[in-house]
Formats: C-alpha cells, structure tokens, sequence
C-alpha cells in the first residue's frame, strides 16, 4: 500500500480516506515514510524535522503519539518504537481486501512497467523508481525479484540487506559488496573483493561486472595503477565484444578516477574532455554527478581548493538527487580517501569528514556497518575454507 502527500494542506491519504495533520505532524510522517522500514534516534528525527528550532527529545514522543491516535483506523500503517534505539514506520498490505488488478495479469503492461524500472535504472532516477515501487498496488504491477532486492540496495536499506530472512545472504551478498567498499580501508576491500571473485557465491553477471567495473577505483585507491590499467584494457575489449553500451560511461568515469590517482596530467585532461563531450547531452544523473565530483578532485590535485569545494558539493548534490545511498555513500569516501592521498587537511577534510559520517549515520552505518564487514568475511571465509585470502592469485 501506499500513502500521498498534500504538502499545501498538511494532509495524507490512503486510498480514498485523509487525515489533517498539524505541520509538524506532516514533516515527521513524510520523513519516516520517505525512509519507511528504517529505524531512527530521536536526535536524528529532531535533525531531519527541527532542524532550525531548539525542541527536547520529548517533542518526538509527543508527535509520534498523536500520530498514532490520527493513523489508528489504518491498520496497515504501523509506528514502531524500537527498543533503546527511536522510532520507524512500517507499511503491511491486506491483501485479502483487495480485488485483483486485471492489468497484473496483462504480458503487455508487465513489458511496458519492466521496461519503465529498466530505463529509470539507467538514467539513475532513484525517485522515480521508488515512486514507482509504491504505486504497484494502483497500477496492477508486480516488480521482478532483482528490483525488489535493487530498491533495498538504493535505499541504503542496510538494516534489511544484513537481516532479512526473505532471500538467502548469497543472493544479498553483491549489493553488500558493494557497500563494503565505502565501510573498510581500501586494502580490506580489495582483499574480500578478490575472495568474492574467487568463490562461487556471485552469479556470471555479478562476477563479471565485479571484475570489469567495481574493482577498478579499489585498484586505483591501493595504489596499484599498472593493474587498473591492465584492467581497464580487458574491461573496453569485454564490454565491445558483448556489446554492453551501458557501461561506456561507467567506464570511462573509473578510467578518470584511475587517472586521477596514478596518471599524468595529459591524460586526466584528455580523459575529462571525452567524457564532458559524453555526457554533454545525456540524461544520466549518476554519471553527471560523478564527473562533477571527479573534476573538483583533479581541482584539488592541482591545489586549486577554493574551486574545488564548489565543484564537490555540485556533484554530490546531484547524486543526492538520484536518491541512490550505495552511490552517494562510496563518492563521500572517495573524496576523503583521495584528501588523505594529497594530504589535504584542514577546512576543507573536516567539512567532508562530517559530511561522510552524516550520510553515513542517515544509513545507519553506526549500527550495522561492522555487522555487514563481519558477515561477509564469515562467508566468503566458509566459501574458501582451505584458502588463505592472503594467497589468492592476482586477477
């Protein structure tokens, strides 16, 4: 099920049926909503909420019971209180009251719909598939498995990703890699990368596209520039021989971070040009936000700071925009890592430091992050248990 916002008049539906809420009311309900299923503190609700005003912990409680008593008659809407920890919203659908959708059953919308997750997926518009996602039940659509699990993951739903008991780890364990990247030092992250690589938890897709892409910038970052390299070489010929059109910009980008740490000037403007002309027309806010980020890290490598900062916080606006945490969370890190590179301290470090650990706090890194490391450690571990993952064979 799903609710609606009226921002201008403060009132929420479901359905056919509204509530009128006072305004704080409605900022507390659209926040939890826009992030149901996760738990936050207080402190973290009055931040999102309060943000300019000075209320007590207590002011939390109080909204949230009456709250309760406003949403009471939708059972399907439920406002947790998680135990030493803060409050989340959770969303159940009675099903068993709902006539079935004709147009579920219907080969050419479920073609149009699956078309639609597809190309909201590649221009990076995490909003739009969310939107998506919640209006299934109106427009008689069921997602495919691999967007049920693909909503969780650009939501930086970590809390489900480590604990849910609806799919196994091993067909979790790729979207967690993923967030591994920006949890651990770029050592650790390489070494369960290549553990990854050599067992057989991940899928030929999974494999390849951890092979071809996500394993480059951890090259990259380890200072291991020749193998990037070499890598890249392998990736250009895998993606014109499968025809994977897809990835030309992802590449190009991790071709310009590798640049960015190993290559010479020559070449991180030559590359920066061709991807300007690139995207210069395209849609695509993932790869628009990361090439922004990308040209304020070559204005630092240069020393030129104070163009630099103004570049970051455009590129990290937009991929704030795509809605998209793993992305968001990994480019954080990167910066910082790339600061610490240069030595770049200061102003500017403490300002990226703080904003890491804020984006990394809204996902509850905190909480789960060293659960997330553990668990995949274990488990590559158990893939692997006559092999020391310091032994592996370069790839």
């Amino acid at each position: 099920m799903s609710l609606q916002f009226e921002e201008s008049t403060y009132t929420v539906s479901r359905r056919t049926d509204s509530v009128l809420l006072l305004a704080k009311e409605f900022a507390l309900l659209h926040f939890l909503y826009e992030n149901r299923g996760k738990a936050f503190t207080r402190s973290q609700l009055l931040d999102r909420v309060w943000p300019l005003e000075y209320p007590v912990e207590r002011t939390v409680d109080d909204h949230v019971y009456r709250l309760r008593k406003k949403l009471k008659p939708w059972d399907e809407v439920r406002l947790d209180t998680v135990r030493g920890y803060g409050y989340r919203i959770t969303l159940q659908e009675n099903r068993s009251a709902l006539p079935d959708n004709p147009s579920m059953y219907d080969q050419d919308m479920r073609e149009v719909i699956q078309g639609l997750f597809r190309k909201y997926h590649l221009f990076g518009q995490g909003k739009s598939l969310l939107t998506l996602m919640n209006q299934q039940e109106a427009l008689g659509i069921q997602m495919d498995a691999y967007y049920r699990i693909y909503i969780h993951f650009i939501q930086g739903d970590l809390e489900w990703l480590i604990t849910t008991g609806e799919i196994t780890f091993e067909e979790r364990l790729y979207w967690l890699l993923i967030f591994v990247h920006a949890l651990v030092e770029p050592a650790e992250a390489l070494r369960l990368y290549e553990m990854a690589l050599h067992s057989s938890a991940l899928s030929p897709e999974q494999q390849e596209e951890l092979r071809i892409l996500n394993i480059i910038e951890v090259y990259a970052e380890v200072g291991q520039y020749a193998r990037a390299k070499k890598q890249l070489q392998e990736t250009y010929r895998v993606i014109e021989t499968d025809e994977m059109v897809n990835f030309q910009l992802p590449v190009g980008l991790a071709e310009l971070y590798v640049e960015l740490w190993g290559g010479s000037a020559e070449a991180v403007e030559a590359q920066i040009a061709m991807l300007r002309s690139g995207l210069k027309d395209a849609p695509y806010l993932r790869e628009i936000g990361r090439f922004q980020i990308m040209e304020g890290l070559w204005l630092l490598r240069q020393g030129r700071d104070r163009e630099a900062e103004p570049r970051l916080d455009d590129g990290l606006d937009v991929l704030k925009m795509t809605l998209n945490a793993p992305l968001c969370l990994n480019s954080s890190k990167q910066v910082l890592l790339f600061m610490v590179h240069h030595r770049i301290e200061g102003r500017l470090f403490k300002k990226y430091s703080q904003l890491y650990e804020d984006i990394a706090k809204m996902y509850g890194v905190p909480r789960y992050g060293s659960l997330i490391v553990d668990e995949v450690q274990q488990f590559l571990s158990r893939q692997s248990p006559n092999r020391n993952s310091s032994d592996l064979p370069l790839i």
